[in-house]
């Protein structure tokens, strides 16, 4: 019997390696780098959840102006923009929103990649660093990245 374990134990332990998950991603690391994560409760409740990339620092001279991948999580239909949510870049509003992500981005492979979630790809215009993206609720606050 014991035999049998000792052997299963080694069948077990030289079939499973761990060296992939030690492998050193420099872009996954990157994508960290340049990620914010935010939510807006009220009362204890989560009302949206906001996941931010900053793509110029991941992606040069693909963007002119700031842009942004963006997921959200709401209670409207996970529209990243509507009646209840705004989105805004040191106060400046969007120039152009598109649920297109161009296909170089492999969004679904970083780091906060949620299936839940509505992705967008979000520019606005040039405006000084830092920048403080801000998420905002007309009922339930805010949540506030600063990159």
């Amino acid at each position: 019997m014991k035999k049998i374990l000792f052997v299963l134990m080694i069948i077990l332990f030289s079939g499973c390696s761990i060296k992939s998950a030690f492998k050193h991603d420099p872009f996954y690391e990157k994508t960290l780098k340049y990620t914010q994560k935010g939510q807006i409760i009220n009362s204890l409740e989560t009302k949206a959840l906001i996941d931010s990339v900053y793509l110029n620092n991941l992606y040069k001279n693909k963007f002119s102006n700031p842009t942004f991948l963006i997921g959200v999580y709401n209670d409207f239909d996970n529209q990243l923009t509507n009646n209840e949510f705004s989105i805004t870049l040191n106060q400046q509003k969007p120039i152009k929103i598109s649920k297109k992500i161009p296909d170089f981005i492999l969004y679904k492979n970083f780091p906060f990649y949620n299936s839940w979630m509505t992705y967008y790809i979000v520019e606005f215009p040039k405006t000084n660093k830092p920048y403080t993206l801000e998420y905002k609720s007309k009922h339930w606050g805010e949540t506030k990245l600063i990159f």
